[in-house]
C-alpha cells in the first residue's frame, strides 16, 4: 500500500472551500474540511453566530474536538457517515474522503437542530459563555432546523461529492506527474464545481415545501417550483414581484417584517395568503434574514407550507367556531357562530 497522501497536496484549499461553499448555499448548513490527521484545512462555510461564540470557549472547543476525533476514527474504520451531537443538541455529520483507498480527509457539516433544547441547559450555557439568555436563544433559534432524515440525506449528498473529489484528485495527481502544473488540477476541479452546482439546484427544486429568497424591499429573487405551485403560479411569474401583495392582511406582513428586523428570524408564523386564482389559504412560514459581511440586512430566506388542513380539522371537531382571515399574535382569530 502506498504512502498516505495529504488532502491539500491533491486539492487546493481554495477549491475545497468553493465546493463546501456551494454545498452550504444549497442546504443552508455549515461545512468544514479536515485532513487525514484531523487538522482543519478550510475555513468554515456558513458558520452560525452560536458556534462562533461557543467555539471560543476552551472546554466546549476541547469537547467538540474529542467528539470529532472519535467520529474520524470510526469513519476511517468503517467508511460510513457518522452523525454526532456536536454541541447542545446541535447535530452534524462526518463524511470520510478517500484517495486511492486510503483516508485523505473528512468533511464535517450540519450543526443543525432537530428541535429546541432544555431551557435549563440554555441558561447554563449562556452563563458559561457570559451572554444573556435572550441573546443565547436568538442565536440558537437562528440555527437551521431539520429532520434526522434530511440531515442524513445531506450527509449522503456530501459523501457523493467526497467521492467525486477523490476521483478528480486522482486525475489531478496523474496530470501533475506529467506536467507539474497545479493550474491544470484546479481547472479540472472547477469543472466539477459547475457540475456540483447543478446537483445543488436539483436538490433545491425537489424539496416539497416552498423555498424562496427576497431582497430587503420584499422583491422575490428566487423561488422553487413547489413553492410557486402552492401559490398557484409558475416561478417566473413571482420572481421580480413584491411578496407583500400576496398577504390577505397587510398587518400580517408588517408583523412579519418587524419580527425579522428585531430578531433576525421568525418561526411558525401563520398568515392568510391569497393565491393566484383569488383563494385564501392558511400558511405556515419560517424565515431568517440574510446579511452582508457588515451585518446589514440585504434580504430574507424562507420556507413555507400550506396548512389549510389544520383549520379543516379544527372546524370538523368544533362546529361552534368559524375562522376569518385575520391573525393576532400569530394565531387564527375564532368567532362564535
Amino acid at each position: 500500500m502506498g504512502r498516505q497522501r495529504n488532502l491539500t497536496d491533491l486539492v487546493s484549499a481554495r477549491t475545497l472551500e468553493k465546493i463546501q461553499d456551494n454545498f452550504s448555499v444549497a442546504t443552508g448548513m455549515s461545512c468544514v474540511i479536515y485532513n487525514e490527521k484531523g487538522n482543519q484545512v478550510t475555513r468554515i462555510s456558513n458558520p452560525s453566530k452560536l458556534w462562533q461564540k461557543a467555539s471560543t470557549h476552551k472546554n466546549i472547543a476541547q469537547n467538540y474536538r474529542a467528539i470529532c476525533q472519535k467520529a474520524f476514527e470510526k469513519c476511517a474504520k468503517t467508511g460510513q457517515v457518522q452523525i454526532i451531537n456536536a454541541y447542545l443538541d446541535c447535530f452534524a455529520f462526518v463524511v470520510p474522503i478517500y484517495f486511492e483507498g486510503m483516508i485523505s480527509g473528512f468533511a464535517v457539516g450540519g450543526l443543525t437542530r432537530y428541535g429546541n433544547p432544555s431551557k435549563n441547559l440554555c441558561v447554563e450555557e449562556s452563563l458559561k459563555l457570559n451572554i444573556d439568555i435572550d441573546t443565547f436563544l436568538d442565536m440558537y433559534w437562528a440555527l437551521p432546523i431539520v429532520t434526522e432524515e434530511k440531515l442524513e440525506a445531506c450527509a449522503n449528498l456530501f459523501k457523493h461529492i467526497a467521492t467525486t473529489i477523490s476521483q478528480i484528485a486522482k486525475e489531478g495527481s496523474e496530470a501533475k506527474q506529467k506536467v507539474q502544473d497545479v493550474t491544470e488540477i484546479n481547472e479540472l476541479l472547477e469543472q466539477e464545481i459547475h457540475q456540483s452546482e447543478e446537483r445543488y439546484k436539483k436538490l433545491f427544486e425537489t424539496i416539497n415545501d416552498g423555498v424562496y429568497f427576497a431582497n430587503q424591499e420584499g422583491i422575490c429573487t428566487e423561488i422553487n417550483k413547489a413553492g410557486a405551485n402552492l401559490l398557484g403560479y409558475e416561478p417566473e411569474e413571482l420572481i421580480g414581484s413584491n411578496l407583500k401583495n400576496i398577504y390577505v392582511n397587510p398587518e400580517d406582513r408588517q408583523t412579519f417584517i418587524n419580527q425579522l428586523q428585531t430578531s433576525g428570524h421568525i418561526e411558525n408564523f401563520h398568515p392568510f395568503i391569497r393565491t393566484k386564482n383569488g383563494e385564501t389559504k392558511y400558511f405556515e412560514t419560517n424565515a431568517v434574514t440574510i446579511t452582508d459581511k457588515n451585518g446589514t440586512i440585504i434580504g430574507v430566506q424562507g420556507i413555507f407550507r400550506n396548512i389549510d388542513h389544520r383549520l379543516h380539522n379544527i372546524l370538523k371537531h368544533d362546529t361552534s367556531q368559524t375562522f376569518i382571515p385575520r391573525t393576532q399574535n400569530n394565531q387564527v382569530t375564532p368567532q362564535e357562530t
